[in-house]
C-alpha cells in the first residue's frame, strides 16, 4: 500500500480503493473511443449509463435560447433559501401539478438539491439513523447503495421480485406477503425496517407500479410506521406500448404517488424526482423532493447546505417550466423516441431468443443472456459481460451489480447513443449471438 493511502480514514481509504460501480472503468474506455460512422467506424457503445442523448440536442437548443434572449437576475448572484429559490420552486410546483403529479403542489412541500444522489443522500440521513435497513425490491439501480450508505450509514436490503423474467410478466413486482416476511427477518435479526424505496417506472426492468399497488404499499407502511419514498425520476420517460410488438404490451397508465399523498396526508410517504432524465439534463445536476411532513423538509433544508443547487441552474430550469409550448410538444416526442429506441432493441432480442421484460418506461430493456454463460456464477456474467464488450464495442450493465440472483441478466440503455448509432450497436450484438449460436450448433 502507498504511504498516501495510510493517510486517509477508514472510509477514505476504502472509496480510494473500491469503484463506485463495477462498469466505472471500462464506461470511460469506451466512451473516449465512441463510435462515428466516418471517423471512428469500429468504436464503441456505451449503452450502461442512463443518459438521455435522445432529446439533449431540443435541451440544449432551449437553454441556448433562454441564455441569450434573457438577462440574469440579480439573485442568480447571491445565497438563496436553503430548499431553493422560491420562485423557481414555485414554478417546479407548478410543472409537477400539470404534468406530473396531477394533484395540488405547494411549493414549500418540495426542496431543491444538487441532482438526484443528493436528494437520497440528504433524505436518507433525515429519515433514518446508522444501521437501519432500507428495503429495495430487487434488481435495483447500483449506486443506491452509496447514496444510501457512504455518509448516512444506513444498510440497503434487496428484495428479491423474481428470478426469471417470465415471472414479473405474471404479476406485481412485490407484495405485501413479502414485505411481511421480510420485517419478520430484519426484526430476528435485531435490525429496524426504516424505509421502502421503489421506482416507478422503475430502474432496470422499467415495470410502472399502477394506483391500486401503491395503495396497498403506502397503507402497509403507514401501519408499520415505515416511511415509503418513490422515485419518480423516469415519469415522463415512458413507453407508447400499444404500438410496441411483445407478448406483454398491454397499457398501465402511469399514477403518480403524488395523488396517494395528496389524499393519504401522512408524514411516513414521500417523493423523489430529478430533471437529468426525462428532460436530459443529468449535467446540470437538479433533483426534488416532495413531502407533505413538515418536519422532514424542515431537517432537509438544514441539510441540504452541502447540496445546493447553483442558483444558474435553477433559474435556467424555472425559466424552461414556464413554458407551456416547449414542455407540451417536447414531453410527447420524447415518449415517440423513447418507443422507437426501445422497439429496436427488443425486436434485435427477439431475433437471438433472449427473454426480457416489456418494459413500460424509463430507458431501459432487463435481458436474460444466461443461455450464453460459460459458468452461472458471478465470474462467468462477469467474463460474457467482457465478451460482450470486447467483440461488439456495446458496453452493457451486468446483473451484478443490481444485486439480482440469476446471473446471465444484463440492462440496455437504450437512451444511450443517437437512434442511428443504437441500429449499428444491436446489429452487431445480434451478429456476435447468432454467430455463437452456429457454432455451437455446428
Amino acid at each position: 500500500m502507498s504511504k498516501s493511502f495510510s493517510t486517509l480514514s477508514k472510509r477514505g481509504n476504502n472509496l480510494a480503493t473500491t469503484p463506485a460501480r463495477i462498469d466505472s472503468e471500462i464506461f470511460i474506455e469506451a466512451s473516449q473511443n465512441l463510435y462515428c460512422p466516418i471517423e471512428n467506424p469500429n468504436g464503441s457503445f456505451p449503452l450502461n449509463i442512463a443518459e438521455n442523448h435522445l432529446m439533449a440536442s431540443k435541451i440544449k437548443d432551449r437553454i441556448t435560447l433562454i441564455t441569450k434572449n434573457n438577462a440574469i437576475p440579480d439573485w442568480v448572484l447571491n445565497y438563496t433559501h436553503l430548499l431553493g429559490n422560491p420562485d423557481v420552486r414555485m414554478e417546479i410546483a407548478t410543472f409537477m401539478e400539470a404534468y406530473l403529479c396531477g394533484c395540488p403542489i405547494s411549493h414549500d412541500t418540495i426542496g431543491l438539491s444538487a441532482g438526484a444522489s443528493a436528494v437520497i443522500e440528504a433524505s436518507s440521513f433525515v429519515l433514518a439513523n446508522t444501521g437501519d435497513v432500507v428495503v429495495i425490491p430487487a434488481p435495483s439501480y447500483p449506486m443506491y447503495t452509496n447514496d444510501l450508505g457512504l455518509k448516512s450509514d444506513v444498510t440497503r436490503y434487496d428484495l428479491q421480485t423474481h428470478y426469471d423474467i417470465k415471472e414479473i410478466n405474471s404479476g406485481s413486482l412485490i407484495s405485501i406477503a413479502s414485505l411481511e416476511q421480510t420485517w419478520d427477518e430484519l426484526k430476528a435479526q435485531g435490525k429496524r425496517f426504516k424505509i421502502l424505496l421503489i421506482t416507478s417506472p422503475d430502474n432496470p426492468t422499467g415495470y410502472r407500479y399502477n394506483e391500486t399497488e401503491l395503495k396497498e404499499l403506502a397503507h402497509w407502511c403507514i401501519e408499520h410506521e415505515v416511511h415509503m419514498i418513490v422515485n419518480e425520476i423516469y415519469a415522463l420517460s415512458l413507453i407508447e406500448t400499444s404500438v410496441v410488438t411483445s407478448k406483454n404490451n398491454e397499457d398501465v397508465t402511469f399514477s403518480s404517488f403524488a395523488k396517494l399523498m395528496n389524499e393519504l396526508k401522512s408524514d411516513y410517504l414521500h417523493l423523489w424526482y430529478a430533471f437529468s432524465k426525462d428532460f436530459a439534463m443529468s449535467g446540470l445536476r437538479i433533483g426534488v423532493v416532495h413531502s407533505l411532513n413538515e418536519a422532514f423538509i424542515k431537517g432537509f433544508e438544514n441539510v441540504n447546505v452541502p447540496h445546493l443547487v447553483s442558483n444558474l441552474t435553477q433559474w435556467v430550469v424555472g425559466e424552461l417550466l414556464k413554458d407551456n409550448t416547449f414542455l407540451k410538444p417536447y414531453i410527447a416526442e420524447n415518449k415517440l423516441r423513447l418507443t422507437h429506441s426501445y422497439k429496436l432493441v427488443i425486436e434485435h432480442l427477439e431475433k437471438i431468443n433472449v427473454p426480457y421484460y416489456s418494459s413500460k418506461g424509463s430507458f431501459f430493456v432487463w435481458a436474460d443472456f444466461s443461455q450464453y454463460l460459460e459458468e452461472k456464477n458471478d465470474e462467468g456474467e462477469k467474463q460474457l459481460w467482457l465478451d460482450i464488450y470486447k467483440n461488439t464495442g456495446v458496453l452493457l450493465t451486468p446483473g451484478i451489480g443490481f444485486m439480482h440472483q440469476k446471473k446471465g441478466c444484463f440492462r440496455i440503455v437504450f437512451t444511450a447513443v443517437p437512434f442511428e448509432h443504437l441500429e449499428v450497436s444491436m446489429h452487431r450484438m445480434t451478429t456476435y449471438f447468432s454467430n455463437r449460436n452456429q457454432l455451437k450448433s455446428d
